[in-house]
């Protein structure tokens, strides 16, 4: 039997999310439409919202002359923290939003990783 693209993004970001103990993980395009999740999505506007935190981020980055930024983070009054990282895949961005109690260990290699695995199983559907 074929896994396919959803199955296996699903896969993916379900044994992220089980291996870093995470509320939810989503994938999201650059419109904010949902791709992809696992576990339950506590605030359901976040993948529409979270390419616009993005680009505050990237302003800010300017406003500060940051070379660059990891991800970007933002509290929620029930203790959330939705970590927001934007991708590229294949020359098309997406956004990629944690909910987690606290920032995982080894951040920028969990993202890295991530990222990669993400890119993987879309460049297997071309």
């Amino acid at each position: 039997m074929k896994v396919t693209l959803d199955q296996h993004l699903h896969l993916i970001l379900e044994e992220v999310r089980q291996q870093y103990n995470m509320h939810s993980l989503l994938l999201a395009d650059h419109h904010g439409l949902a791709v992809s999740h696992a576990g339950e999505i506590a605030h359901a506007g976040m993948s529409a919202i979270a390419p616009e935190l993005i680009r505050v981020g990237e302003h800010a980055k300017r406003l500060g002359e940051y070379e660059s930024i990891t991800c970007v983070a933002l509290v929620l009054e029930d203790s959330h923290l939705m970590v927001i990282k934007d991708l590229d895949v294949g020359g098309e961005p997406f956004v990629l939003v944690m909910d987690t109690a606290s920032v995982p260990k080894g951040m920028l290699k969990l993202l890295a990783d991530l990222s990669e695995r993400i890119a993987d199983a879309m460049a297997l559907e071309r």
